[in-house]
């Protein structure tokens, strides 16, 4: 009787250890699958808030400016490093990325230029681009048309996002240079009022 007792309580407890070691890798792998869920939302979450954060695409705002003004947007070069270097004094040391088109053509000097500063650098960006705008104001070969154009030409800021904006249908019929002005004021206010939409 007692081997009998014995037989039993032997049986039993080998059944309850065969148990545990199949239950113990099981509690293992749920442990392991939820600090890979944990992780796997943790890295979701940080995707999230980079995209949330990311920065405006100078080519989509240079694309969307050229698409508002349509047959009157005049630009037709692209500003390359040297041009931004030679024509506006910005060197590769003072910028992350630029976008921009100008007029090669003597009879329009229309321009579009954005430029991401480096980081503390966008002060000076700014002021290197008012100086290229007062530097076309004070030229004495300007016509009067052109001479109202650039002072209607204007220089923002967003962050480190710098844009100089001269852009739009041209008039050469008006010779009264307030009204001059006034019109290209409005058609300046086109391009920025495009470029202000991607920072809202």
């Amino acid at each position: 009787m007692r081997k009998s007792i014995y037989t039993v309580c032997a049986v039993i407890g080998a059944a309850l250890m065969m148990n545990l070691a199949a239950c113990s890798p099981s509690g293992n792998s749920s442990g392991t699958e939820a600090a890979e869920e944990t992780s796997g939302q943790a890295q979701t979450q940080e995707e999230t808030e980079q995209e949330d954060s990311g920065t405006v695409d100078l080519n989509e705002v240079l694309e969307e400016v050229k698409g508002a003004y349509g047959s009157d947007y005049l630009p037709d070069t692209a500003i390359d490093e040297t041009a931004l270097e030679q024509t506006f004094g910005i060197d590769s040391g003072l910028y992350q990325e630029f976008a921009g088109e100008m007029c090669t053509s003597g009879s329009h000097a229309d321009t579009f230029l954005a430029v991401r500063a480096a980081d503390g650098e966008e002060e000076t960006v700014e002021q290197l681009l008012n100086a290229y705008r007062d530097g076309q104001i004070g030229n004495a070969d300007q016509s009067p048309a052109s001479l109202a154009k650039y002072k209607a030409s204007q220089v923002v800021s967003y962050g480190n996002d710098v844009y100089f904006v001269m852009l739009g249908a041209k008039d050469d019929g008006t010779e009264d240079e307030e009204q001059l002005e006034a019109f290209y004021e409005s058609q300046t206010q086109i391009g920025l009022d495009m470029i202000e939409s991607f920072y809202e």
